[in-house]
């Protein structure tokens, strides 16, 4: 990035850092550029470079500043900090072109003087000043202690690996369309286009080095899609078959709803209850050619959407803390408080409650959530068991732990994933 371009990126990032320190998520404030911005691209990863430092900023800028100055101002300092703490970019650049930033804008200019003293000061201090931070475990892996507190019940020892797993950069994973070609094919052509990748699970290839989906081969012609190779596990494990009626519920952006359409002929109802999320739905089924019913209601309101034709199968990818895919969206922890996790282990029962009886008695239902609570899927999944004698698990319930194993040996089985809990549920036979 050029000196002058980063003053601009700075200037474009300030009203999202400060959306996201209001409780927005990263997908919503970005909402607010244009998708054709040249500054786009510069201002996510800007942006991004906060929100994955967010505890650690919080504690620089308190350290730093005695009186807490204008949110701009503020907002200025911190994604400066960001930038700065990550080392990427030469500090004296940062420095000058943040100054810049604050001396071409009427509401900072007054503070331009402060913003070079605050972050020289950094400059001069920063080893003490981050190890200091460094002893709070809330910057240490940038979650809130209740946060961590849940982690360190569920992963035991394993808790700092999976945060610092948590803090790197995600990988992109492809899902291939093999209706359309092979995953094999699929790789050559992404070699053959100097994009190196690696087979990872049934369907995926993970790139080595992420770039933008108009770049990657086969993505516009639908030969491709950008899915977690955990979250692709939901769908092989359902496995529709040719004929079936199929309902995805809480379809959107449509990942698995198209996921399920490439694999069989199926009569597919996909419901989402967000009007922009449903269009997501159409805009992937367009670009892969192909066809569902989809319908923008609540899942859980069967009366607004159900055609009162039972499902041979049901994909219930259901609302949850996303506890899980915290690597992919670093805003996640700080999106929720506590209760929220009881909250959306209501939501989930509800769902199930409400769904499990339009499943025909030789059917199955698929739950999943990306979380790693255990209230979202093992306890979940063990109460609607005992609530319901008639159902049972053919195969044990799976909580993926996220992980990344990137030795390049193929296992249908992914080596690298996020977080993610699925069960299959089925009547028992009479």
């Amino acid at each position: 990035m050029s000196s002058a371009a980063l003053a601009v990126t700075l200037t474009q990032t300030i009203p999202l850092w400060i959306g996201v320190k209001k409780g927005l998520s990263i997908e919503k404030v970005l909402e607010g550029l244009p998708k054709d911005s040249e500054n786009r691209s510069a201002c996510q990863s800007v942006l991004y470079t906060a929100v994955r430092q967010r505890a650690l900023l919080q504690k620089l800028s308190s350290d730093l500043i005695s009186r807490a100055p204008a949110d701009d101002v503020l907002a200025l300092i911190e994604l400066a900090l960001g930038l700065l703490s990550e080392g990427k970019e030469k500090p004296f650049t940062v420095v000058n072109e943040a100054v810049a930033a604050a001396k071409h804008s009427r509401k900072m200019v007054k503070a331009a003087n402060f913003v070079n003293a605050i972050l020289r000061r950094f400059g001069r201090e920063k080893t003490e000043l981050l190890v200091k931070a460094e002893k709070q475990p809330t910057v240490r892996f940038n979650a809130p202690d209740w946060w961590i507190r849940r982690y360190e019940a569920v992963f035991g020892e394993q808790t700092p690996e999976i945060f610092a797993l948590q803090q790197k950069h995600p990988p992109m994973t492809l899902r291939v369309n093999t209706g359309k070609t092979s995953v094999e094919e699929a790789q050559a052509k992404l070699e053959k286009a100097g994009i190196p990748a690696e087979r990872v699970g049934k369907f995926g290839l993970i790139l080595l080095s992420p770039r933008p989906v108009k770049d990657v081969p086969g993505f516009l012609e639908g030969e491709v899609s950008v899915q977690d190779a955990g979250s692709q596990l939901a769908v092989q494990t359902l496995d529709p078959k040719d004929g079936e009626i199929v309902l995805d519920a809480c379809a959107a952006p449509g990942g698995k709803s198209t996921h399920m359409l490439e694999l069989a002929d199926i009569e597919l109802t996909a419901v989402e209850i967000s009007p922009s999320r449903t269009e997501a739905i159409h805009e992937n089924l367009k670009r892969l050619g192909l066809e569902a019913t989809v319908r923008n209601a609540d899942a859980a309101d069967i009366h607004s959407w159900w055609d009162r034709r039972k499902f041979d199968a049901i994909l219930l990818d259901a609302p949850c803390t996303a506890s899980g895919v915290a690597r992919r969206h670093p805003d996640i922890p700080w999106q929720h408080v506590e209760h929220d996790v009881s909250r959306m282990s209501r939501t989930q029962k509800q769902l199930l409650e409400t769904l499990w009886p339009l499943v025909k008695k030789d059917g199955r239902l698929l739950y999943c959530v990306c979380s790693v609570f255990p209230e979202e899927g093992k306890l979940q999944i063990e109460s609607f068991l005992r609530r319901h004698p008639e159902a049972y698990c053919p195969v044990p319930p799976r909580l993926l732990m996220p992980h990344e194993d990137l030795s390049g040996d193929w296992t249908e089985e992914p080596l690298v994933h996020d977080g993610y809990f699925i069960a299959l549920i089925k009547y028992r036979n009479n």
